[in-house]
């Protein structure tokens, strides 16, 4: 047997330069996953022109996995519709805001016996500058509506042009059930990548928690037959895709996925955010504005929108449930009553289901009520799921929970049952 250096087997602790990444991006493949896809929606124009331009400069080593363009599809709208949302959201804050600092003005003025004439003025005051804003916000351009055709969807447009050639072909059948299967037996081993999308498992998704997996899967099949480096460009920078410090930097990709690429393609795998993509662009020739960096960490940087849950809107879905006959109603109540649990075998039994089956997509009905009850707006926008499961190991949840803010919202003598009158 020949000996070996200090790199020789271990070449996943490399960490590597920007030479590296830039030769890689002039020479390797480079791919595009679901997340820069969907934040093209988010941008402002001269990013999304930017990072066209650079995906463009790449050519024919462009490269797009199935899987991201079918959870593109899946998720654009959504994407869509919480864009016209927000500026919805702001509106009403807008108002409001506007109600109450009026209300506080009033009080105030009566209080210190203002003149009825200056508390006037000073609430007419309040009228024009909140809307002033509620006009800024409303002249806002929508890019484009979810319900448009997609004719008119010029990033669509763009898309379609620069995608041409470069997106990979599905999984056969066979392949699919057993990639959706060592998906699922990472996701219990904690192996990269995907496991941190566990809660996964209980979606209506036909690939459950494995889709990161097949991703990876896919961009492993095309670096094998290319043997060429790969770049993957993306915003997901959790830790089943990224190795990071104690600290919390992040240093490169894990050292399973740098392993297992070079097993297969015997080249190198890298890890680019937007951002960093945009820095490196001038190694492809592509000049681009220092402001764009700037927009897709503003993107990266946004806290998702919370909202809490009312006893109004926790009521409504139990009885909506109810109504639709699921037995999710009684489970919710249960779990209310235990302290917010309820256990894997108690939801057994009380829907009358056999140990051997699936639980998984239980709390399905929950997901569509809330939605259907948020578009009529007895639900609001932003809660989070009022009934989910828990994996405590493995891909079998071992109970199913309300969120905390629920049970202490609502006590033992809530009405959340039907018989109570």
């Amino acid at each position: 047997m020949s000996r070996g250096g200090l790199y020789s087997g271990f070449e996943s602790y490399r960490v590597l330069t920007t030479e590296d990444i830039q030769s890689a991006l002039k020479n390797g493949i480079v791919a595009l996953d679901t997340n820069v896809l969907l934040n093209l929606y988010r941008y402002n124009e001269q990013t999304v022109d930017d990072l066209l331009a650079v995906a463009s400069a790449v050519g024919e080593r462009l490269f797009v996995p199935h899987q991201v363009v079918r959870e593109f599809w899946r998720n654009r709208q959504g994407v869509i519709a919480g864009l016209g949302s927000a500026s919805k959201d702001a509106q009403n804050a807008l108002t409001k805001n506007a109600t109450s600092t009026k209300d506080a003005i009033t009080r105030w003025a009566k209080s210190v016996a203002l003149p009825d004439e200056q508390c006037q003025q000073l609430v007419e005051s309040v009228d024009d500058f909140y809307e002033e804003l509620r006009n800024h916000v409303g002249n806002e351009p929508v890019k484009v509506s979810p319900h448009a055709p997609t004719s008119r969807d010029e990033l669509l447009t763009k898309l379609e042009s620069l995608l041409e050639n470069s997106v990979g072909p599905a999984l056969a059948q066979e392949d699919w059930d057993c990639a959706v299967k060592e998906g699922e037996r990472r996701v219990a081993k904690s192996i990269p990548p995907g496991y941190m999308d566990v809660e996964k498992l209980d979606s209506d998704l036909p690939e459950g928690a494995s889709g990161d997996y097949i991703i990876w899967k896919q961009l492993r099949i095309e670096g094998s037959s290319q043997q060429r480096d790969l770049v993957l460009v993306t915003a997901d920078t959790k830790e089943d895709w990224w190795n990071r410090t104690a600290r919390g930097d992040i240093v490169g990709p894990r050292c399973e996925l740098i392993e297992e690429y070079l097993q297969e393609a015997h080249a190198r795998f890298f890890l680019l955010e937007p951002a960093d993509l945009l820095k490196h662009a001038s190694a492809l020739g592509v000049g681009t504005n220092p402001e764009s960096v700037q927009d897709i960490e503003r993107v990266r940087d946004e806290k998702p929108t919370w909202a809490p849950w009312t006893t109004e809107a926790v009521t409504a879905v139990i009885a909506e449930l109810d109504a639709q006959g699921h037995v999710q109603a009684e489970v919710i109540r249960e779990a209310i009553d235990n302290g917010g649990k309820i256990s894997r075998e108690r939801v057994y039994e009380l829907d009358n289901r056999d140990e051997s089956q699936m639980l998984r997509g239980f709390t399905r009905p929950v997901k569509r009520v809330t939605a259907e009850l948020q578009a009529d707006g007895l639900v609001p926008l932003g809660v989070v799921s009022l009934l989910h499961a828990v994996y405590d190991s493995g891909v079998k949840s071992s109970h199913f929970a309300v969120p905390h803010e629920v049970v202490e919202l609502l006590s033992e003598t809530s009405p959340l049952n039907p018989s109570v009158g």
